[in-house]
Parts: C-alpha cells; structure tokens; sequence
C-alpha cells in the first residue's frame, strides 16, 4: 500500500486558493460570456486577497515542514507569497484598459493566478521535485502570457522563445539534480547537505551536477551569460506581464538560488562562489553597458534587469546576516520599481495606441509634459534603479556594497558603483526624452483607456518606493525576519 504524506492544509492554504480561484474562475466565465473584465477583477482579486491573508496571517509563526518534508513555510515564504499577490493584483488593474483582457480577461487571470501558486511552491521547495514542479507551473503559464497577445507577432515571439530558451534552463536544473541524486540518493537539500558533509564534496559527479544546477538556475535568474532570453521577452511581452516578470520571477528564482546553495550546497561553496563572483561583475558591466545602446525603452530596462541580477548576486555572494538581509530588501524594492516602470509605459503604449515595445526614446519625447504625474514617477523610479536616495533603491544597494565591503568584497562594491554610474547614462536618456523642451507642446492628452486603474498603480509603487528609501525601518525589518531562514554557512 502506498502511504500518502501527511499534508498542513493550513500551511499550502495560500497556494489551494490560487488554484482553486483559478479554475472556478474558468468555470464561472464559461456560463457568463460577456462579463469577462468584471468577473476577473472580482473573482481574481477575490482570489489574491484569500491567498495573501492567509500568507499574512501565519506571518510570524514557527516554520512549518509538509508534503513529506518537501515544502517549507516560514516566513520567506510567506513574504514571497505576499509579494507576488500584490504584484499579481497590480497585473489586473493594469490590464483593465487593455483590449484583450476584456475578451480574454478570464483566461488571462486564471493563467496569473496558477503563475502565482507556481512561485509559492518554488519559494519554499526543500526538494528539487517540489521545486520542479512549482517551477513548470508558474513557468508553463508564463510562457502564455507573454504570447497571450496573439494578434502581435513580438508578443508571440516572446512567448517562443521565452518557451525553447526557459526549457533548456529547466532541462539543465533536473540534469544537475540527477546528478545530486546519484551522488547522494535524496533530492532533498537537507539530505544533500548532510551527504556530501559527511562523503566529501570532490567526487566528479558531485561537481558536475552543482555545475548544472547553477547553470540552470542563473538561466532564471537572467545572469550573464545566461541572459539572452530577457531583452527579447521583456521587449515583446505585454507591457504589464513584463513588469510582473521583472519583479516577481527576479524574486522567486533569486529565492530558489539562494536555498539551493546555502540550505543543499554549502559544501561546494568552494565551487559556486568564484562562478557567482565573475557571474556577477559580468553581469552589472555587461547589463549596463548593453543599455547603453538601445533606443526602446522596454529594452532598456530588460538590459538594466539583468544588470540588477548581478547586484543580487552580491547578497549571495557574501552571504551572512546582513548580506542576506539586504538581498532580500533589494529584490522587494526592485520589483515595485520596475512594476512602476512598467505601468508608466503601459499609460504611454496606450496614448499611443500601440503595445509590445513601442516605447522609443524618439517616441517619449516631451510626453513628461503631456502626463506631468506618469513623467514625475518615472523619474523617480529611473532614480530609484540607479540606487539615488531617497529611494527603496537607494537603501537596498547600499546595504549590499556596504556588507560586501565589511565582508572582504570590497572590488564587488566598487564594480557595482561602476554599474550605477553607467546605468545613469541611459537613465538620463529617458529623463532627456521625457522633457524635451523642443517637443513640447500645450495640446492635451485624451483619458487613455483604464488611465484611472494604471494611475492607481504607479502611486502605489511609487509610494512603496519612496517609503521604503525614507522610512526603511519597517521594510529593513521584514527583510531581516524572512532572510533569518536562509542558512548561514559563515
């Protein structure tokens, strides 16, 4: 007889109500064609705000291990699934303007809700197979959404390649646990860790599949010179997809990395350390400088994501309380950054009446002055990448040069000043663009459709922002609480 394991229901609730949520939005759509916008707003919100109460709600309490031990719910977990719910609530008003939503809004709300129980599991994976699972759910949705706009062929080529390229990453990840498997006969971190504690860490399959597994996840992560897929993806995404992906996946994948290394691997530190280190300052001086030369904007920021993603690194890098603190303030600031970067794009695509990568620095010029609120916050928000106070932004880089350079990283600090000062470059092009006084004009913009929702967004990440970089207190606090359950191999 086979033996079912024992399951905290509490504990999976966030990721239950998600599915749940997700299905019975489908079923309800397929009795009530005509409603499609309305019952997404309702039934999906419905549905985030469920899952992120119940993820608030156990905020706090003693981690909890369920599914056989494979899945752990502390308080990492639960910030990660806070996170992606208000990211994920951010995606539905968003797309309230947005054509397709209103004729495809239940499906592409089902598909975002399943993305969010996805990243929920990978957040708390103690096993590679939770892990893979959680990561083909929210990474076979995703693949969907970024082509979900069908009558754009960019949207349709993200979506392909995001498919061939994020496949290859996955097949890279399960060959190195293959290997870890064999090597130690569990998938489980904690099992791995003891084994190779115990057998040594020197033997040849040992090394190639932390070889894998690192190569397979800092494909998600966007690292160089794993990185191709994000300009492409983020350029022909729509708009509002990428501004989840930018934030929410950077979030979970960086999560993943972070448990695989220092819960399964600290004794191949040796090994991924020097890997992540060159990883990273190819990344910050590779990502900024590519920015440099590109003229749309979505790019632009895709090339400043994967710049970010080395920053990151660093947190890992030097490991610890603080390091780990900051990584985690870091990816938190970053995804409502660029979410807010995003939405401000997404207002201006529909002023022009275009998606998918329109956004030129010749198209934006003067548009500061026609949507002075949208051009303001993008300023803020280009400020808050290149790491200016008083941002969230500010705060986070701070933090992680500052460990970086008590921790003996102190080249990893200036590497990433170097990063800022390029990146300010290509920020200022935009800046430039949006007031260009040259281009300015006094006729007025029309209310863009959903102008009232997109707003909403932008001030909401715009406060979180400013909050996070002049009262970091309370935000530094959380950080430190969720990074607490991230060992600590120094």
């Amino acid at each position: 007889m086979i033996q079912a394991p024992s399951v905290d229901w509490f504990a999976i609730a966030p990721e239950v109500a998600l599915i749940v949520g997700a299905f019975t939005l489908l079923i309800v759509a397929a009795f009530a064609k005509g409603h499609e916008r309305g019952l997404s707003i309702v039934l999906g919100g419905a549905t985030l705000l469920v899952s992120g109460a119940f993820a608030v709600a156990a905020w706090g309490d003693a981690p909890v291990l369920t599914m056989a031990d494979a899945f752990r719910v502390d308080d990492l977990t639960e910030l990660v699934r806070i996170t992606v719910a208000l990211l994920a609530a951010l995606v539905i008003l968003l797309s309230v303007g947005w054509p397709r939503f209103r004729e495809h809004g239940s499906e592409f709300t089902a598909l975002l809700l399943l993305v969010c129980a996805g990243m929920g599991i990978v957040a708390g994976s103690t096993s590679f197979v939770t892990l893979f699972v959680g990561l083909e759910l929210f990474s076979l949705s995703l693949y969907v959404l970024c082509a979900f706009d069908g009558k754009s062929r960019a949207s349709l080529e993200a979506g392909f390649k995001y498919l061939v390229l994020g496949t290859i990453g996955s097949i890279v990840l399960v060959y190195g646990a293959a290997f870890l498997y064999g090597a130690t006969g569990s998938f489980m971190y904690d099992d791995i860790a003891t084994s190779l504690a115990k057998s040594g860490s020197g033997d040849s399959i040992v090394v190639l599949g932390t070889a894998l597994v690192l190569v397979g996840l800092l494909f998600k992560v966007g690292a160089m010179p794993f990185h191709m897929w994000v300009p492409d993806v983020y350029q022909g995404a729509p708009t509002q997809v990428t501004g989840f992906m930018a934030g929410a996946t950077k979030l979970v994948a960086f999560v993943a990395l972070a448990r695989i290394l220092l819960d399964a691997l600290p004794s191949q530190e040796h090994l991924w350390s020097p890997v992540l280190i060159i990883a990273a300052i190819v990344t910050i001086i590779g990502g900024n400088i590519a920015a440099l030369i590109q003229t749309n904007v979505k790019r632009m920021i895709a090339w400043s994501s994967v710049g970010a993603a080395g920053y990151a690194l660093i947190g890992i890098i030097v490991n610890g309380e603080q390091g780990l603190r900051g990584l985690v303030f870091y990816l938190g600031a970053y995804a409502f950054t660029a979410m807010g970067a995003f939405a401000v794009i997404a207002l201006f695509e529909r002023d022009q009446a275009r998606e998918n990568g329109h956004a030129t620095l010749d198209g934006m010029r003067a548009w500061g002055f026609s949507r002075p609120f949208a051009g303001m916050a993008m300023v803020v928000f280009l400020l808050a990448f290149a790491g200016f106070p008083p941002t969230a932004g500010f705060i986070g880089k701070f933090i992680v040069s500052g460990t970086a350079v008590t921790n003996g990283y102190a080249y990893l600090a200036i590497i990433g000043a170097i990063g800022s000062v390029i990146g300010l470059g290509y920020y200022l092009r935009i800046i430039l663009s949006l007031y260009d006084r040259s281009r300015k004009t006094d006729v007025g913009l029309p209310a863009a459709p959903g102008l009232g929702a997109i707003s909403l967004v932008i001030l909401l990440c715009l406060a979180v922002v400013l909050f996070g970089g002049i009262l970091p207190g309370v935000l530094l606090d959380w950080s430190g609480q969720a990074s607490a359950f991230l060992a600590i191999s120094r």
